[in-house]
């Protein structure tokens, strides 16, 4: 199977692809290419969603609530609060969130693929018990990422036409008051459509690679992104669960 087959087969046979893959060689076209598809895709998509006012303006809304109510709880003066905003401001314009939205963007791509190429592999070695190389790890990681690709243009769409932050293909886009700051609101958010899928043929990958049933692999994969998702949301890193 050639890589555009790879690249495309991911969404509609994993399965096939992951099993390819298994005995061969490890290459690194296989997640470096849909990774830097990934990155592109994420840097667009910070140049548009911070070109829109709507997006500033709700951000310096959220960011003015916050002092405000560090005020309240007698945290700050007003004084206080109004420098903080200011300085807020200045680091929040349309300029600066497009730089370090695509930069952050760009990294976390990476991040994402090795770190998910890491569990996995935990995954394989410490409750399957197989050993799998890392590199096939980062392979499928790689591999996977590409639905991602579709969930951040569908994510992209989403965000310009309701001009909500954080929004998603998944059951916050019934909330008419979605909140990004909103623990319960992100829980929502974090099961979107494209969330669930990557887990899904993550579990593929595991079950092809490491020879255990899928139905096995589903549940360790299932399990760990579940409580990956509550602790990100818990501790206040709402970003990382969607």
């Amino acid at each position: 199977m050639s890589l555009t087959g790879r690249l495309t087969n991911i969404f509609v046979s994993p399965g096939e692809v992951f099993e390819g893959m298994r005995n061969r060689p490890p290459a690194v076209v296989n997640w470096l290419v849909p990774m830097l598809i990934y990155a592109v895709v994420g840097a667009i998509s910070m140049l548009i969603i911070f070109s829109q006012p709507a997006i500033i303006q709700q951000i310096h809304e959220q960011q003015a609530a916050a002092l405000d109510k560090q005020v309240k709880d007698g945290k700050l003066t007003q004084a206080q609060a109004d420098q903080a905003l200011q300085m807020l401001e200045k680091f929040s314009g349309p300029t600066t969130m497009k730089i370090f939205g695509s930069v952050g963007a760009v990294l976390g791509s990476a991040v994402r693929v090795l770190w998910w190429a890491f569990i996995l592999w935990l995954m394989a070695t410490l409750i399957v018990k197989t050993k799998v190389p890392y590199q096939k790890m980062i392979e499928v990681a790689g591999l996977t990422t590409m639905i991602l690709v579709l969930g951040g243009v569908v994510t992209l769409l989403l965000t310009v036409i309701t001009s909500k932050l954080g929004i998603t293909l998944s059951p916050a886009l019934v909330l008419s008051n979605y909140d990004i700051k909103n623990k319960a609101h992100l829980a929502l958010a974090a099961l979107n459509a494209f969330n669930l899928w990557q887990v899904v043929v993550f579990a593929s990958g595991l079950a092809r690679l490491t020879g255990t049933t899928y139905t096995r692999a589903l549940l360790i994969v299932g399990i760990y992104w579940v409580l990956f998702s509550a602790f990100c949301i818990s501790v206040g890193m709402g970003q990382f669960a969607l």
